[in-house]
């Protein structure tokens, strides 16, 4: 069984959840191709260098970039899953609507004391959309005050419509940290300024619609092929969740798989 940890989730904190003996975690592996063997009906994963991660009789997908025609327009690379292998997947999984969202991190020296709450969502911003302190998460450090913005959908959007796809410029992530700083900064709550900032493209954020129905996971029978995600339900944590679990359930039930 392997994971990709996320940049935002420590490896230790994953480490922890995979405590059964028998599960071997793999950290920092970017997969760059799924290949189904039909002669021995299992799937052999190779990584983005080519590096072969060996085969398995049961694959889980959880992140959509690996089907999605999106990952080559950023990374010039056909996604690592052909949907044609799954025809019944790729007919609910083609051209998924997404928002997209720009996150700006920002770190303080010292505490916001004007802001009573660590995370909260903006109404009538054309900017902001929501807010939250970062560095509250348990197991954080506390040498510094983060928080994480993020922007509207329109906001994004307006600025994708200018610049395309393809990586953004210095200069337009330049732009789009001091549009969301000064919006966080008009309520008034923020004083003081941070002595560090980065913003990211969240191309395809959030999902605007849900695939899997009461299922809340795509499952191929056939080749053990388990798709999840906030995508599959509703585009929040819980979502996530809600259908990792279905696609855990999937794969334990499959004989051979486990």
């Amino acid at each position: 069984m392997e994971f990709q940890s996320p940049s935002s989730t420590p490896p230790e904190a994953l480490e922890a959840a995979c405590p059964r003996e028998g599960v071997e975690s793999k950290f920092g592996v970017g997969v760059g191709r799924l290949e189904w063997l039909d002669n021995e009906n299992s799937w052999l994963v190779m990584g983005m260098d080519g590096q072969n991660h060996g085969s398995f009789k049961g694959v889980v997908a959880s992140d959509k970039s690996i089907f999605s025609s999106r990952f080559k327009d950023v990374t010039g690379s056909p996604p690592p899953l052909d949907l044609s292998l799954v025809p019944e997947l790729a007919m609910k999984l083609q051209d998924i609507p997404v928002n997209p969202c720009f996150a700006l991190m920002l770190a303080f020296t010292e505490p916001l004391s004007l802001i009573p709450v660590k995370g909260f969502s903006f109404k009538n911003s054309e900017i902001l959309s929501w807010a939250h302190c970062d560095s509250s998460k348990p197991g954080r450090s506390t040498t510094s005050e983060r928080w994480v913005l993020h922007s509207t959908s329109k906001y994004a959007r307006d600025i994708i419509s200018q610049t395309g796809l393809r990586k953004p410029s210095a200069a337009t992530l330049t732009k789009v940290a001091e549009d969301v700083l000064e919006e966080f900064k008009s309520t008034g709550l923020n004083g003081s300024q941070p002595f560090f900032r980065k913003v990211h493209r969240w191309g395809s954020a959030f999902p605007a619609a849900s695939v899997a129905g009461e299922e809340k996971c795509l499952w191929d029978d056939k080749k053990k092929l388990g798709i999840c995600g906030d995508f599959c339900v509703s585009p929040n944590v819980e979502g996530a969740i809600l259908s990792g679990l279905a696609a855990a359930a999937k794969l334990i039930d499959a004989p051979s798989c486990l």
